[in-house]
Parts: C-alpha cells; sequence; structure tokens
C-alpha cells in the first residue's frame, strides 16, 4: 500500500511476548482512529520474543501498520529508540502493548492536547482493570514533597484531577513530539526496563521542554505483562541516581530531608 511522506503522528508498540494483550490494544487504536482527518502509521516491534505475530500482519495488512523484527531484545527504550528511526510523523506515541482504549477520540485529543499546550510530551491519566487511577501514572514537580523525591532518585506521585506540567508521564502511553525526541537523543539505553522516560524527561526539562498530564483523557493499563518490577528496578534506579545525582548537593540533601521524614 501507499505510504505518505508526512504524517500526524506514528504510532509505537513495542511486542515481548504480548501478542493477546497486543492484538486488544492494536484494534482499539484502529477504532480509535476510524474517521479521524489524521494522516498516521502504526508501527510494531517484535523485541525477540517467541510470539508469532504473521497472522496480525496479515489482519492489518489493508492499514498502515507495519511489523519489525529485533534478533535481540533491547528493552523498552532501546526498542523504541529502533522503531523511531523508522518513524515518520510529527508525533510519535509510545504504546505499552497492555494499553486498552476505553474512550473514543483519545490519540486526536492527545494530539490537539499537545499542540494547544505546545508541550514536548503528554500523557493521559491511567486507569487499572478496576477502572481505579493508576500510581505512577506521573511524577509530580511542584512542592516539598516532589522537591525531595525527585532530588534522590525517586517520584512523588499523587491522584490528581487537574492537568497542568509535571516531571514525567508514563511510558505506557508516551506521546512526544519526533524532532524533540531526536534532538534528545532519545532513550539511554542503559536502562533495560523501568525509569526511562523519567530520565528522558529530566533530560527534556534540563533543555526548557514541559511534561505535561492531561487527566481528562483516560486509557487502561493492565501492567507488569512484561516483567516484574522488582526485576529491573533496582539497577534502574542506582544507574539513574549515578547518573544524575551523586554529584548534586541537592542529592543530599533530599536523602537527609527524607530520613528525618521531612517533606
Amino acid at each position: 500500500m501507499l505510504y505518505m511522506d508526512k504524517l500526524d503522528i506514528s504510532i509505537q508498540v513495542v511486542n515481548y511476548n504480548t501478542k493477546k494483550y497486543l492484538e486488544v490494544c492494536l484494534d482499539g487504536m484502529v477504532k480509535d482512529l476510524e474517521g479521524e482527518a489524521i494522516q498516521w502509521e502504526a508501527l510494531v516491534l517484535d523485541n525477540a520474543s517467541a510470539d508469532d505475530l504473521t497472522e496480525l500482519g496479515e489482519k492489518y495488512g489493508q492499514l498502515p501498520v507495519r511489523f519489525l523484527h529485533s534478533e535481540k531484545n533491547l528493552g523498552f527504550g532501546g526498542g523504541h529508540n529502533k522503531i523511531a528511526k523508522e518513524a515518520r510523523g510529527e508525533y510519535i506515541l509510545l504504546l505499552n502493548p497492555d494499553i486498552e482504549f476505553v474512550e473514543s477520540k483519545t490519540i486526536r485529543r492527545l494530539l490537539e492536547e499537545a499542540r494547544k499546550k505546545g508541550v514536548a510530551v503528554i500523557g493521559p491519566r491511567l486507569i487499572t482493570k478496576e477502572s481505579v487511577t493508576q500510581a505512577w501514572d506521573h511524577g509530580e514537580l511542584k512542592g516539598l514533597k516532589a522537591w525531595v523525591e525527585n532530588n534522590k532518585g525517586d517520584s512523588y506521585w499523587k491522584e490528581r484531577a487537574t492537568p497542568g506540567i509535571v516531571a514525567w508521564v508514563s511510558g505506557a502511553a508516551f506521546l512526544i513530539r519526533k524532532d524533540t525526541f531526536e534532538e534528545i537523543g532519545g532513550f539511554d539505553e542503559n536502562f533495560f526496563l523501568y525509569k526511562e522516560e523519567e530520565e528522558l524527561s529530566l533530560r527534556l526539562r534540563q533543555k526548557g521542554y514541559a511534561s505535561w498530564y492531561e487527566p481528562s483523557i483516560i486509557m487502561r493499563h493492565i501492567g507488569s505483562v512484561v516483567a516484574k518490577k522488582d526485576d529491573h528496578m533496582g539497577a534502574s534506579k542506582a544507574y539513574y541516581i549515578k547518573k544524575h545525582f551523586k554529584r548534586r548537593p541537592a542529592y543530599y540533601v533530599a536523602r537527609l530531608l527524607a530520613a528525618l521524614k521531612i517533606g
């Protein structure tokens, strides 16, 4: 089929043994985009998993959905970096394969809000299978508690109904301008799983870019379908602290305040 040179959005999904979730995600994406005046493509990377995605390639063969393959498991950030090299959208939307669409016009609304607010990154409110807000769908930026956690390599989350600038939004549903993604150098591939989006958002913030949390737009995230957080979070957090915080006086102040339970 024909592909346009310039697109509004490229939707990226990294698959690792998550085929049953992936098909639900792609079905929801296609339905969400039906009738929209949006030029789009979807790129799905099988990250050296045991899944056979041939039938999905056939199912979506008449749509601008492409399936890529990596001989090596590149992790979350490495997988998305690989896909982004192929992407032709003004924006790229990172979706976990276990994301489900629960509202109409979700992608269009995310695009509209990103353009209207002029932000580099925007993320929706994520809900669980039980339809409650998922903790850690964003990290707070303002306030003493946020300052303490952000400066010791952690994050502070609280449920909020108001949109606004935040420290980061979840990589499970993460819309970013492609030129900004390229400018920042994409994800640091020293992270295999977890904290990649937090670290990328920190580098964006250091360059004056903003991340926006939009709780009026909702998506469902099943969560932990690829690996348990405990399997990778420790190494990711240690690397994050070593890279960004160990030489900062604020890091030691934040550790002291946390130990004293101030903030």
